[in-house]
């Protein structure tokens, strides 16, 4: 089944969502006196993290299907711990309230990452129920 250019469109800006929060954040982070530094630091980590995540798609793309979702899944956990691990040692060694309100900034993105993600493949796996291997295609 061909995928609509709509649904395309969809799927790939999902894939951005997590910007969203990211932006609200500022304002919020600015207002609240936190840390600008922490906004930034989870700012850019999440830009990394979305580039490394459309790195694993690109390599999971053409794979059979229970190897693309092992690349997609073991990046997915990768991504949070590698990153958690990190803020967590920012917290530790250089400054607790820079890496803390980082990593609370950053858990949001994540989630809201996580969820329009999969929410984005399942619409780019387009209609497995209209397949010639059910009964209703053949009606």
């Amino acid at each position: 089944m061909t995928l609509s250019p709509t649904r395309r469109r969809v799927a790939f800006g999902l894939r951005f969502a997590a910007v969203v929060p990211c932006l609200i954040a500022l304002p919020v982070f600015y207002l609240a006196g936190w840390s600008l530094w922490a906004w930034g630091l989870s700012a850019l980590l999440l830009l990394a993290n979305i580039a490394i995540a459309f790195g694993s798609d690109w390599f999971s793309h053409g794979r059979t299907q229970v190897m693309a979702v092992g690349i997609v899944g073991v990046s997915l956990i990768s991504r949070a711990w590698l990153t958690f691990g990190a803020l967590f040692i920012i917290a530790w060694t250089v400054d607790r309230k820079v890496g803390v309100a980082a990593a609370g900034a950053f858990l949001v993105y994540f989630t809201v990452d996580m969820v329009a993600r999969s929410i984005s493949h399942v619409l780019l796996r387009g209609d497995a129920t209209h397949s010639a291997a059910t009964p209703e295609a053949s009606v």
